[in-house]
Protein backbone atom coordinates (compact mmCIF):
# COMPACT_ATOMS: atom_id res chain seq x y z
CA UNK A 1 0.00 0.00 0.00
CA UNK A 2 3.51 2.46 -0.18
CA UNK A 3 2.82 3.54 -3.81
CA UNK A 4 0.22 6.16 -3.12
CA UNK A 5 3.09 8.04 -1.12
CA UNK A 6 6.02 7.04 -3.26
CA UNK A 7 3.82 8.38 -6.06
CA UNK A 8 4.26 12.23 -4.70
CA UNK A 9 6.83 11.94 -2.53
CA UNK A 10 9.33 13.50 -5.11
CA UNK A 11 7.30 16.83 -6.13
CA UNK A 12 4.80 17.37 -3.90
CA UNK A 13 1.21 18.22 -4.36
CA UNK A 14 2.33 21.90 -6.52
CA UNK A 15 4.00 18.99 -9.01
CA UNK A 16 0.72 17.23 -8.69
CA UNK A 17 -1.68 19.86 -9.32
CA UNK A 18 1.03 20.58 -12.60
CA UNK A 19 0.29 17.44 -13.84
CA UNK A 20 -3.31 16.98 -13.38
CA UNK A 21 -5.50 19.10 -15.81
CA UNK A 22 -6.42 22.43 -15.92
CA UNK A 23 -9.41 22.11 -13.32
CA UNK A 24 -8.65 20.00 -10.57
CA UNK A 25 -11.70 18.00 -8.74
CA UNK A 26 -11.44 16.44 -5.02
CA UNK A 27 -13.94 14.48 -3.90
CA UNK A 28 -14.72 14.38 -0.18
CA UNK A 29 -16.53 10.73 0.02
CA UNK A 30 -17.40 8.25 2.90
CA UNK A 31 -17.34 4.56 1.02
CA UNK A 32 -15.60 2.23 -1.77
CA UNK A 33 -18.60 2.74 -4.01
CA UNK A 34 -18.30 6.15 -4.12
CA UNK A 35 -14.45 6.11 -4.16
CA UNK A 36 -14.63 4.11 -7.14
CA UNK A 37 -17.90 6.50 -9.03
CA UNK A 38 -15.74 9.32 -8.09
CA UNK A 39 -12.57 8.25 -10.01
CA UNK A 40 -14.34 6.44 -13.19
CA UNK A 41 -15.73 10.13 -13.43
CA UNK A 42 -12.61 11.72 -13.56
CA UNK A 43 -12.04 13.21 -9.54
CA UNK A 44 -7.82 13.98 -9.42
CA UNK A 45 -7.91 12.33 -5.89
CA UNK A 46 -10.75 11.85 -2.66
CA UNK A 47 -10.72 12.74 0.88
CA UNK A 48 -11.87 10.37 3.85
CA UNK A 49 -13.47 13.18 6.11
CA UNK A 50 -16.28 11.74 9.07
CA UNK A 51 -18.54 14.25 7.67
CA UNK A 52 -18.77 12.01 4.88
CA UNK A 53 -19.07 9.46 6.87
CA UNK A 54 -22.18 10.80 8.16
CA UNK A 55 -23.98 11.79 5.49
CA UNK A 56 -23.73 8.58 4.85
CA UNK A 57 -25.30 7.50 7.98
CA UNK A 58 -28.09 9.77 7.97
CA UNK A 59 -26.58 12.54 9.48
CA UNK A 60 -25.06 15.90 8.51
CA UNK A 61 -21.93 17.58 8.21
CA UNK A 62 -22.09 20.00 11.02
CA UNK A 63 -21.98 16.59 13.28
CA UNK A 64 -18.50 16.40 11.98
CA UNK A 65 -17.69 19.07 14.95
CA UNK A 66 -19.03 17.29 17.78
CA UNK A 67 -17.60 15.00 19.88
CA UNK A 68 -19.65 11.91 19.10
CA UNK A 69 -16.93 9.19 18.88
CA UNK A 70 -13.06 9.44 18.03
CA UNK A 71 -12.69 11.11 14.85
CA UNK A 72 -9.17 10.01 13.90
CA UNK A 73 -9.96 6.30 14.43
CA UNK A 74 -13.44 6.65 12.88
CA UNK A 75 -12.03 7.94 9.62
CA UNK A 76 -9.17 5.48 9.71
CA UNK A 77 -11.66 2.55 10.10
CA UNK A 78 -13.76 2.86 6.68
CA UNK A 79 -11.14 5.09 5.19
CA UNK A 80 -8.14 1.83 5.41
CA UNK A 81 -11.32 -0.75 4.99
CA UNK A 82 -12.86 0.89 2.17
CA UNK A 83 -11.64 3.52 0.48
CA UNK A 84 -7.93 3.16 -0.08
CA UNK A 85 -8.84 -0.79 -1.73
CA UNK A 86 -11.10 0.92 -3.54
CA UNK A 87 -9.40 3.36 -5.68
CA UNK A 88 -5.78 4.22 -7.10
CA UNK A 89 -6.54 8.31 -6.77
CA UNK A 90 -4.51 9.72 -3.97
CA UNK A 91 -6.46 9.71 -0.66
CA UNK A 92 -6.17 12.57 1.79
CA UNK A 93 -6.83 11.82 5.47
CA UNK A 94 -9.26 14.07 7.10
CA UNK A 95 -7.14 14.52 10.48
CA UNK A 96 -8.91 16.09 13.67
CA UNK A 97 -6.41 17.82 16.72
CA UNK A 98 -9.03 18.36 19.00
CA UNK A 99 -8.38 15.70 21.34
CA UNK A 100 -5.43 16.94 23.96
CA UNK A 101 -3.98 13.18 23.88
CA UNK A 102 -3.11 12.91 20.48
CA UNK A 103 0.00 12.00 19.70
CA UNK A 104 0.85 14.11 16.08
CA UNK A 105 3.90 12.73 15.35
CA UNK A 106 2.25 9.09 15.81
CA UNK A 107 -0.74 9.29 13.83
CA UNK A 108 1.16 10.88 10.95
CA UNK A 109 3.52 7.71 11.05
CA UNK A 110 0.52 5.34 10.69
CA UNK A 111 -1.08 7.20 7.90
CA UNK A 112 2.19 7.19 6.12
CA UNK A 113 2.26 3.34 6.81
CA UNK A 114 -1.40 2.81 5.69
CA UNK A 115 -1.00 4.21 2.36
CA UNK A 116 -2.41 7.58 2.42
CA UNK A 117 -0.99 10.14 0.15
CA UNK A 118 -2.03 13.29 2.23
CA UNK A 119 -3.67 15.01 5.01
CA UNK A 120 -5.93 17.69 5.35
CA UNK A 121 -7.42 19.60 8.59
CA UNK A 122 -10.63 18.19 8.65
CA UNK A 123 -12.62 18.63 11.17
CA UNK A 124 -11.38 22.24 11.98
CA UNK A 125 -11.99 24.94 14.77
CA UNK A 126 -12.40 26.99 11.30
CA UNK A 127 -16.36 25.66 11.76
CA UNK A 128 -17.17 26.00 15.68
CA UNK A 129 -18.51 29.15 17.00
CA UNK A 130 -16.22 32.05 18.49
CA UNK A 131 -16.93 31.03 22.04
CA UNK A 132 -16.15 27.53 21.34
CA UNK A 133 -13.70 27.84 19.59
CA UNK A 134 -11.78 30.64 22.03
CA UNK A 135 -11.41 27.50 24.63
CA UNK A 136 -10.11 25.22 22.66
CA UNK A 137 -7.23 27.90 21.61
CA UNK A 138 -6.92 28.87 25.08
CA UNK A 139 -5.96 24.72 25.52
CA UNK A 140 -3.53 25.00 22.20
CA UNK A 141 -6.29 22.74 20.67
CA UNK A 142 -6.59 25.82 18.24
CA UNK A 143 -6.13 26.55 14.46
CA UNK A 144 -2.17 27.11 15.24
CA UNK A 145 -2.09 22.91 16.15
CA UNK A 146 -3.89 21.96 12.79
CA UNK A 147 -1.23 24.20 10.90
CA UNK A 148 1.72 22.27 13.03
CA UNK A 149 -0.17 18.99 11.85
CA UNK A 150 0.09 19.96 8.25
CA UNK A 151 3.75 21.28 8.60
CA UNK A 152 5.17 17.96 10.32
CA UNK A 153 2.85 16.00 7.55
CA UNK A 154 4.69 17.65 4.61
CA UNK A 155 8.16 17.43 6.11
CA UNK A 156 7.18 13.81 6.30
CA UNK A 157 6.29 13.66 1.98
CA UNK A 158 2.83 13.70 2.53
CA UNK A 159 0.58 15.85 0.37
CA UNK A 160 -0.83 18.69 2.64
CA UNK A 161 -4.51 21.07 1.75
CA UNK A 162 -5.76 23.58 4.61
CA UNK A 163 -8.64 24.05 5.60
CA UNK A 164 -9.49 27.79 5.88
CA UNK A 165 -12.26 30.25 6.00
CA UNK A 166 -10.64 33.86 6.46
CA UNK A 167 -7.89 35.94 6.00
CA UNK A 168 -6.21 35.92 9.22
CA UNK A 169 -6.48 32.08 8.74
CA UNK A 170 -4.96 31.96 5.22
CA UNK A 171 -2.04 34.35 6.31
CA UNK A 172 -1.34 32.34 9.21
CA UNK A 173 -1.52 28.87 6.87
CA UNK A 174 0.34 30.20 3.68
CA UNK A 175 3.52 31.71 5.73
CA UNK A 176 3.75 28.16 8.11
CA UNK A 177 4.27 26.83 4.61
CA UNK A 178 1.37 25.00 2.96
CA UNK A 179 1.22 24.69 -0.52
CA UNK A 180 -2.41 23.99 -1.20
CA UNK A 181 -5.54 25.66 0.79
CA UNK A 182 -9.38 24.64 0.42
CA UNK A 183 -11.49 27.70 0.94
CA UNK A 184 -14.28 26.67 2.97
CA UNK A 185 -16.92 29.03 4.86
CA UNK A 186 -19.57 26.90 5.99
CA UNK A 187 -20.33 22.82 7.09
CA UNK A 188 -23.71 22.50 4.16
CA UNK A 189 -27.09 21.75 6.18
CA UNK A 190 -28.88 18.53 6.32
CA UNK A 191 -31.13 17.59 2.86
CA UNK A 192 -33.88 18.69 4.61
CA UNK A 193 -33.29 22.30 4.35
CA UNK A 194 -33.59 22.27 0.86
CA UNK A 195 -31.98 25.31 -1.17
CA UNK A 196 -31.64 27.36 1.90
CA UNK A 197 -27.89 27.48 2.42
CA UNK A 198 -26.35 29.10 5.35
CA UNK A 199 -24.27 30.97 2.54
CA UNK A 200 -25.37 32.14 -0.72
CA UNK A 201 -23.62 32.05 -4.03
CA UNK A 202 -22.78 35.49 -4.17
CA UNK A 203 -21.63 36.21 -0.45
CA UNK A 204 -19.50 32.63 -1.53
CA UNK A 205 -17.66 34.38 -4.79
CA UNK A 206 -16.85 37.51 -2.93
CA UNK A 207 -15.69 35.73 0.10
CA UNK A 208 -13.52 33.46 -1.57
CA UNK A 209 -11.90 36.45 -3.91
CA UNK A 210 -11.19 37.96 -1.09
CA UNK A 211 -9.43 34.80 1.14
CA UNK A 212 -8.03 33.87 -2.10
CA UNK A 213 -6.29 36.88 -3.28
CA UNK A 214 -4.36 37.32 0.34
CA UNK A 215 -3.06 33.72 0.10
CA UNK A 216 -1.68 34.67 -3.73
CA UNK A 217 -0.32 38.29 -2.49
CA UNK A 218 2.26 35.92 0.33
CA UNK A 219 2.76 32.96 -2.14
CA UNK A 220 1.47 33.74 -5.60
CA UNK A 221 2.14 29.73 -6.61
CA UNK A 222 -0.29 28.86 -4.04
CA UNK A 223 -2.93 26.42 -4.85
CA UNK A 224 -6.48 27.34 -4.18
CA UNK A 225 -9.43 25.36 -4.32
CA UNK A 226 -12.73 25.78 -3.03
CA UNK A 227 -14.49 23.64 -0.47
CA UNK A 228 -18.49 22.35 0.00
CA UNK A 229 -20.24 25.44 0.15
CA UNK A 230 -24.04 26.10 -1.73
CA UNK A 231 -23.10 24.62 -4.56
CA UNK A 232 -24.94 21.59 -6.04
CA UNK A 233 -24.76 21.80 -9.85
CA UNK A 234 -21.95 22.48 -12.63
CA UNK A 235 -23.27 25.63 -13.45
CA UNK A 236 -23.25 27.46 -9.99
CA UNK A 237 -19.38 26.37 -9.59
CA UNK A 238 -18.69 27.86 -13.27
CA UNK A 239 -19.74 31.04 -12.00
CA UNK A 240 -17.84 30.88 -8.91
CA UNK A 241 -15.03 29.95 -10.57
CA UNK A 242 -14.99 32.86 -13.44
CA UNK A 243 -15.35 35.29 -10.75
CA UNK A 244 -12.89 34.07 -7.62
CA UNK A 245 -10.05 32.17 -10.49
CA UNK A 246 -9.83 29.04 -7.53
CA UNK A 247 -7.94 25.94 -9.10
CA UNK A 248 -10.06 23.31 -8.48
CA UNK A 249 -13.08 22.23 -6.05
CA UNK A 250 -13.54 19.72 -3.13
CA UNK A 251 -16.95 18.22 -2.92
CA UNK A 252 -18.51 17.11 -0.17
CA UNK A 253 -22.94 16.44 -0.37
CA UNK A 254 -22.98 17.62 -3.64
CA UNK A 255 -21.18 14.77 -4.64
CA UNK A 256 -22.05 11.94 -2.49
CA UNK A 257 -25.86 13.16 -1.15
CA UNK A 258 -27.17 10.67 -3.81
CA UNK A 259 -26.30 7.04 -3.14
CA UNK A 260 -26.35 5.34 -5.81
CA UNK A 261 -23.01 5.63 -7.96
CA UNK A 262 -24.84 5.94 -11.35
CA UNK A 263 -25.63 9.32 -9.94
CA UNK A 264 -22.42 10.03 -8.51
CA UNK A 265 -20.37 9.39 -11.38
CA UNK A 266 -23.42 11.45 -13.29
CA UNK A 267 -22.63 14.58 -11.36
CA UNK A 268 -18.91 14.21 -10.74
CA UNK A 269 -18.47 14.35 -14.32
CA UNK A 270 -20.59 17.09 -14.96
CA UNK A 271 -17.96 18.92 -12.21
CA UNK A 272 -15.11 17.58 -14.11
CA UNK A 273 -16.06 19.34 -17.21
CA UNK A 274 -15.87 22.46 -15.54
CA UNK A 275 -13.24 23.62 -17.73
CA UNK A 276 -14.81 23.28 -21.20
CA UNK A 277 -17.83 24.81 -19.91
CA UNK A 278 -16.06 27.79 -18.67
CA UNK A 279 -14.62 28.20 -22.61
CA UNK A 280 -18.07 28.14 -23.90
CA UNK A 281 -19.66 30.45 -21.57
CA UNK A 282 -16.10 32.99 -22.17
CA UNK A 283 -17.98 33.54 -25.15
CA UNK A 284 -21.45 34.55 -23.45
CA UNK A 285 -22.02 37.74 -20.92
CA UNK A 286 -22.36 36.06 -17.78
CA UNK A 287 -21.37 38.09 -15.01
CA UNK A 288 -22.03 38.14 -10.95
CA UNK A 289 -22.65 41.50 -10.11
CA UNK A 290 -22.55 41.42 -6.07
CA UNK A 291 -23.59 45.04 -4.88
CA UNK A 292 -21.54 46.79 -7.26
CA UNK A 293 -18.65 44.38 -7.21
CA UNK A 294 -17.93 42.86 -10.94
CA UNK A 295 -15.03 41.37 -11.68
CA UNK A 296 -13.09 42.44 -8.69
CA UNK A 297 -13.68 46.34 -9.56
CA UNK A 298 -16.28 48.45 -7.04
CA UNK A 299 -18.87 49.42 -10.25
CA UNK A 300 -22.44 50.50 -8.67
CA UNK A 301 -21.87 54.05 -11.12
CA UNK A 302 -23.28 54.23 -13.94
CA UNK A 303 -19.75 55.70 -15.46
CA UNK A 304 -17.50 52.71 -13.79
CA UNK A 305 -20.25 50.07 -15.73
CA UNK A 306 -19.28 51.70 -18.71
CA UNK A 307 -15.51 51.74 -18.06
CA UNK A 308 -16.09 47.62 -17.56
CA UNK A 309 -18.01 47.86 -20.72
CA UNK A 310 -15.25 49.25 -22.75
CA UNK A 311 -12.38 47.33 -21.28
CA UNK A 312 -14.37 44.41 -22.15
CA UNK A 313 -15.11 45.80 -26.03
CA UNK A 314 -11.02 46.62 -25.88
CA UNK A 315 -9.77 43.46 -24.65
CA UNK A 316 -11.53 41.57 -27.60
CA UNK A 317 -8.99 42.65 -30.52
CA UNK A 318 -4.96 42.61 -29.85
CA UNK A 319 -5.05 46.32 -30.09
CA UNK A 320 -2.89 48.28 -27.42
CA UNK A 321 -4.98 49.68 -24.92
CA UNK A 322 -4.59 52.42 -22.54
CA UNK A 323 -6.00 53.14 -19.28
CA UNK A 324 -5.50 56.76 -17.73
CA UNK A 325 -6.57 59.13 -15.74
CA UNK A 326 -5.81 60.41 -12.02
CA UNK A 327 -3.25 59.15 -9.50
CA UNK A 328 -4.78 56.35 -7.17
CA UNK A 329 -7.88 55.94 -9.20
CA UNK A 330 -7.43 52.05 -9.73
CA UNK A 331 -5.48 51.98 -13.44
CA UNK A 332 -3.71 49.13 -12.82
CA UNK A 333 -6.36 47.11 -11.74
CA UNK A 334 -8.49 48.09 -15.19
CA UNK A 335 -5.33 47.59 -17.03
CA UNK A 336 -5.43 43.80 -15.55
CA UNK A 337 -8.68 43.52 -16.62
CA UNK A 338 -8.30 43.77 -19.96
CA UNK A 339 -5.82 41.10 -19.98
CA UNK A 340 -7.90 38.85 -18.16
CA UNK A 341 -11.16 39.17 -20.57
CA UNK A 342 -8.67 39.38 -23.70
CA UNK A 343 -7.64 35.73 -25.60
CA UNK A 344 -4.49 35.57 -23.81
CA UNK A 345 -5.39 35.39 -20.56
CA UNK A 346 -4.36 31.88 -19.32
CA UNK A 347 -0.90 33.69 -19.71
CA UNK A 348 0.86 35.97 -17.44
CA UNK A 349 1.27 39.65 -18.76
CA UNK A 350 4.82 40.84 -18.29
CA UNK A 351 4.79 44.23 -15.79
CA UNK A 352 7.15 46.67 -16.57
CA UNK A 353 7.09 50.59 -14.78
CA UNK A 354 8.11 53.34 -16.57
CA UNK A 355 10.37 55.05 -14.35
CA UNK A 356 12.94 58.22 -14.82
CA UNK A 357 16.69 56.37 -15.11
CA UNK A 358 19.67 55.74 -17.65
CA UNK A 359 18.71 54.48 -20.80
CA UNK A 360 20.16 51.33 -20.56
CA UNK A 361 17.64 50.43 -17.38
CA UNK A 362 15.03 51.82 -18.98
CA UNK A 363 14.45 52.30 -22.52
CA UNK A 364 17.43 48.67 -22.42
CA UNK A 365 15.22 46.94 -20.54
CA UNK A 366 11.76 47.41 -22.28
CA UNK A 367 13.61 47.21 -25.93
CA UNK A 368 16.84 45.82 -24.99
CA UNK A 369 20.38 46.60 -26.11
CA UNK A 370 22.60 45.14 -28.62
CA UNK A 371 26.09 43.86 -26.94
CA UNK A 372 28.78 46.66 -26.49
CA UNK A 373 32.17 45.99 -24.82
CA UNK A 374 30.94 46.00 -21.19
CA UNK A 375 27.97 44.11 -21.53
CA UNK A 376 26.87 41.04 -23.14
CA UNK A 377 23.31 41.90 -25.47
CA UNK A 378 19.92 42.69 -23.58
CA UNK A 379 17.10 40.31 -23.98
CA UNK A 380 14.05 43.22 -24.60
CA UNK A 381 11.16 42.53 -22.58
CA UNK A 382 9.14 42.59 -25.95
CA UNK A 383 10.87 39.70 -27.49
CA UNK A 384 10.46 37.84 -24.05
CA UNK A 385 6.88 38.54 -23.80
CA UNK A 386 5.67 37.92 -27.53
CA UNK A 387 2.86 35.31 -26.54
CA UNK A 388 1.44 37.27 -23.56
CA UNK A 389 0.68 41.06 -22.60
CA UNK A 390 3.10 43.80 -21.37
CA UNK A 391 1.74 46.06 -18.65
CA UNK A 392 3.32 48.90 -19.07
CA UNK A 393 2.90 51.27 -15.79
CA UNK A 394 3.14 54.99 -15.84
CA UNK A 395 3.90 55.28 -19.27
CA UNK A 396 3.06 59.57 -18.78
CA UNK A 397 7.15 59.13 -17.56
CA UNK A 398 8.80 57.32 -20.24
CA UNK A 399 10.95 59.34 -21.91
CA UNK A 400 10.09 60.95 -25.08
CA UNK A 401 12.78 58.41 -26.59
CA UNK A 402 11.04 55.76 -25.30
CA UNK A 403 7.42 56.57 -26.66
CA UNK A 404 8.55 57.59 -29.78
CA UNK A 405 10.31 53.95 -29.96
CA UNK A 406 7.48 52.10 -28.15
CA UNK A 407 4.88 54.17 -31.19
CA UNK A 408 7.26 52.44 -33.81
CA UNK A 409 6.69 49.25 -32.10
CA UNK A 410 2.60 49.89 -32.09
CA UNK A 411 3.05 50.82 -35.84
CA UNK A 412 5.07 48.00 -37.22
CA UNK A 413 5.59 45.34 -35.13
CA UNK A 414 9.35 45.57 -35.03
CA UNK A 415 11.38 47.40 -32.67
CA UNK A 416 15.29 48.52 -32.67
CA UNK A 417 17.16 48.20 -29.38
CA UNK A 418 19.74 50.34 -28.21
CA UNK A 419 22.71 50.69 -30.49
CA UNK A 420 21.38 48.60 -32.96
CA UNK A 421 20.98 48.41 -36.41
CA UNK A 422 18.55 45.82 -37.49
CA UNK A 423 14.63 45.48 -36.01
CA UNK A 424 13.91 42.93 -34.16
CA UNK A 425 9.72 41.72 -34.18
CA UNK A 426 7.62 40.91 -31.56
CA UNK A 427 3.56 40.01 -31.12
CA UNK A 428 3.23 41.11 -27.61
CA UNK A 429 0.24 43.36 -26.99
CA UNK A 430 0.38 46.66 -25.04
CA UNK A 431 -1.80 47.62 -22.35
CA UNK A 432 -0.61 50.69 -21.09
CA UNK A 433 -1.14 53.46 -18.22
CA UNK A 434 -0.84 56.93 -17.65
CA UNK A 435 -1.37 59.58 -14.85
CA UNK A 436 -2.60 62.59 -15.60
CA UNK A 437 -3.57 65.33 -12.95
CA UNK A 438 -7.24 67.12 -12.65
CA UNK A 439 -8.46 68.77 -15.37
CA UNK A 440 -5.23 68.01 -17.82
CA UNK A 441 -5.22 66.08 -20.78
CA UNK A 442 -3.27 63.27 -22.67
CA UNK A 443 -1.58 65.66 -24.62
CA UNK A 444 0.64 67.11 -21.81
CA UNK A 445 1.74 63.77 -20.85
CA UNK A 446 1.97 61.67 -24.62
CA UNK A 447 3.62 62.32 -27.56
CA UNK A 448 1.71 63.30 -30.84
CA UNK A 449 2.72 60.02 -32.27
CA UNK A 450 1.98 57.70 -29.37
CA UNK A 451 -1.65 60.10 -28.38
CA UNK A 452 -2.56 59.13 -31.97
CA UNK A 453 -2.48 55.49 -31.96
CA UNK A 454 -4.47 55.22 -28.82
CA UNK A 455 -6.82 57.12 -30.31
CA UNK A 456 -10.19 55.25 -29.97
CA UNK A 457 -8.54 52.37 -27.65
CA UNK A 458 -7.71 54.42 -24.35
CA UNK A 459 -9.84 54.39 -21.28
CA UNK A 460 -10.72 57.22 -18.98
CA UNK A 461 -10.95 56.12 -15.55
CA UNK A 462 -13.18 58.71 -13.43
CA UNK A 463 -11.68 60.37 -10.08
CA UNK A 464 -13.29 59.31 -7.15
CA UNK A 465 -15.43 62.78 -6.66
CA UNK A 466 -17.76 61.62 -10.07
CA UNK A 467 -18.57 58.05 -9.03
CA UNK A 468 -19.65 58.63 -5.64
CA UNK A 469 -22.73 55.69 -6.08
CA UNK A 470 -19.52 54.12 -5.43
CA UNK A 471 -18.47 55.72 -2.21
CA UNK A 472 -20.47 52.86 0.36
CA UNK A 473 -19.45 50.22 -1.41
CA UNK A 474 -15.55 51.00 -1.31
CA UNK A 475 -15.93 52.23 2.21
CA UNK A 476 -16.91 48.23 2.95
CA UNK A 477 -14.38 46.75 0.75
CA UNK A 478 -11.69 48.78 2.60
CA UNK A 479 -13.05 48.09 6.00
CA UNK A 480 -12.96 44.43 5.21
CA UNK A 481 -9.00 44.84 3.49
CA UNK A 482 -8.14 46.69 6.78
CA UNK A 483 -9.75 44.33 8.92
CA UNK A 484 -7.92 41.52 6.95
CA UNK A 485 -11.76 39.37 7.18
CA UNK A 486 -14.25 39.05 5.27
CA UNK A 487 -17.07 38.77 7.36
CA UNK A 488 -16.25 42.35 8.83
CA UNK A 489 -19.07 44.73 9.63
CA UNK A 490 -19.37 48.37 7.31
CA UNK A 491 -18.47 51.40 9.27
CA UNK A 492 -21.37 53.13 10.73
CA UNK A 493 -20.82 56.18 8.57
CA UNK A 494 -23.71 58.88 9.92
CA UNK A 495 -25.77 61.56 7.27
CA UNK A 496 -23.41 64.22 8.13
CA UNK A 497 -20.03 61.99 7.87
CA UNK A 498 -20.99 61.44 4.15
CA UNK A 499 -21.74 64.49 3.40
CA UNK A 500 -18.26 65.70 4.42
CA UNK A 501 -17.02 62.31 2.38
CA UNK A 502 -19.33 63.53 -0.43
CA UNK A 503 -18.11 67.27 -0.28
CA UNK A 504 -14.15 66.00 -0.11
CA UNK A 505 -11.84 66.76 -2.89
CA UNK A 506 -10.13 63.60 -2.87
CA UNK A 507 -6.60 64.62 -4.41
CA UNK A 508 -5.38 61.27 -3.88
CA UNK A 509 -8.56 58.85 -5.44
CA UNK A 510 -9.34 55.38 -4.09
CA UNK A 511 -5.98 55.52 -2.57
CA UNK A 512 -6.60 58.09 0.03
CA UNK A 513 -9.85 56.79 0.56
CA UNK A 514 -8.15 53.51 1.67
CA UNK A 515 -5.66 55.62 4.08
CA UNK A 516 -9.05 57.07 5.29
CA UNK A 517 -10.81 53.46 6.15
CA UNK A 518 -7.22 52.09 7.50
CA UNK A 519 -7.29 54.91 10.08
CA UNK A 520 -11.33 54.87 10.98
CA UNK A 521 -10.91 50.81 11.50
CA UNK A 522 -7.75 51.63 14.30
CA UNK A 523 -9.83 54.83 15.94
CA UNK A 524 -12.55 51.33 16.96
CA UNK A 525 -15.59 53.77 16.48
CA UNK A 526 -18.88 52.40 16.24
CA UNK A 527 -20.55 55.41 14.38
CA UNK A 528 -18.28 57.60 12.53
CA UNK A 529 -19.62 61.28 12.77
CA UNK A 530 -18.78 64.38 10.88
CA UNK A 531 -16.39 65.64 13.53
CA UNK A 532 -14.39 62.50 13.83
CA UNK A 533 -13.86 62.92 10.00
CA UNK A 534 -12.56 65.84 9.54
CA UNK A 535 -9.29 65.93 11.25
CA UNK A 536 -8.76 62.78 8.92
CA UNK A 537 -9.55 64.86 5.71
CA UNK A 538 -8.24 67.56 6.62
CA UNK A 539 -4.78 66.12 7.49
CA UNK A 540 -4.94 63.91 4.18
CA UNK A 541 -5.53 67.06 1.64
CA UNK A 542 -7.95 70.19 2.05
CA UNK A 543 -11.84 69.74 2.52
CA UNK A 544 -13.69 71.68 0.27
CA UNK A 545 -15.94 74.50 1.84
CA UNK A 546 -19.26 73.34 3.04
CA UNK A 547 -20.85 76.12 1.34
CA UNK A 548 -19.38 75.30 -1.98
CA UNK A 549 -21.42 72.07 -1.50
CA UNK A 550 -24.27 72.25 0.67
CA UNK A 551 -26.69 69.34 1.17
CA UNK A 552 -28.90 70.30 -0.87
CA UNK A 553 -26.61 70.18 -3.76
CA UNK A 554 -25.57 67.19 -2.71
CA UNK A 555 -28.92 65.11 -2.90
CA UNK A 556 -29.55 67.45 -6.16
CA UNK A 557 -26.10 66.06 -7.61
CA UNK A 558 -27.41 62.28 -6.42
CA UNK A 559 -30.74 62.73 -8.30
CA UNK A 560 -29.25 63.63 -11.28
CA UNK A 561 -26.43 60.81 -11.36
CA UNK A 562 -29.87 58.21 -10.66
CA UNK A 563 -31.29 59.95 -13.35
CA UNK A 564 -34.40 61.05 -10.39
CA UNK A 565 -34.59 57.25 -9.47
CA UNK A 566 -35.35 58.30 -5.45
CA UNK A 567 -34.46 54.62 -4.47
CA UNK A 568 -31.45 54.43 -6.04
CA UNK A 569 -30.20 57.92 -4.95
CA UNK A 570 -30.75 57.06 -1.16
CA UNK A 571 -28.73 53.99 -1.46
CA UNK A 572 -25.98 55.60 -3.16
CA UNK A 573 -26.10 58.78 -0.94
CA UNK A 574 -25.99 55.97 2.09
CA UNK A 575 -29.65 57.55 3.15
CA UNK A 576 -32.74 55.69 3.68
CA UNK A 577 -35.83 55.92 1.05
CA UNK A 578 -38.09 57.85 4.12
CA UNK A 579 -34.78 59.94 5.11
CA UNK A 580 -34.34 60.95 1.49
CA UNK A 581 -37.55 62.05 0.69
CA UNK A 582 -38.04 64.01 3.71
CA UNK A 583 -34.81 66.02 3.39
CA UNK A 584 -36.44 66.30 -0.78
CA UNK A 585 -39.47 67.98 0.90
CA UNK A 586 -37.45 70.11 3.46
CA UNK A 587 -35.46 71.71 1.39
CA UNK A 588 -37.68 72.22 -1.55
CA UNK A 589 -35.95 70.15 -3.87
CA UNK A 590 -38.20 68.81 -6.61
CA UNK A 591 -40.84 72.29 -5.86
Amino acid sequence: MHTRVDQVKGGGIRQFFRNSRSFVLGAAIESGMTARAAERAGADFVLALNAGRFRAMGGSSPASILPIRSSNDFVAGFGRTEILPSTKLPVFFGACTFDPQLDIDHWLDRIIRWGFSGVTNFPSVIHIDEYRRSLLEKCGLGYAREIELLVKAARRGLMTIGYTRTQAEVKQMVEAGTEAICINFNLNRGVESGSDPSISLAELAARTSAVARVAQSIDRNVICLLGGGPITKPDELLDICRETGVQGFIGGSSLDRVPLEMSVLEVTSGFKTIHLLREKVDLLERQLQLSGFKHGVIAQSSIMKRVLETAKRLAANPNPVLVWGEAGSGKRRIASLVHVFSDRKHTKPALFHCRPGPAIETIGTLFGAERSENRRRHLSLLESASDTAVLLLHLDQLSRDGQERLADYLETGAFTPLNAVSAVRSTARIIATASVARAASLQTVLCPRLLALFAGLDIELPALPDRLEDLPQLIQHFTVEAKGDSNAQTLGIENSAFLVLAGHSWPGNLRELRQIVNQLVTLHETHITADVLKPLLTASSTVKPTAAFSEREWIIKGLKRNKLHRGKTAKSLGLSRKTLYNKIKKLRILE
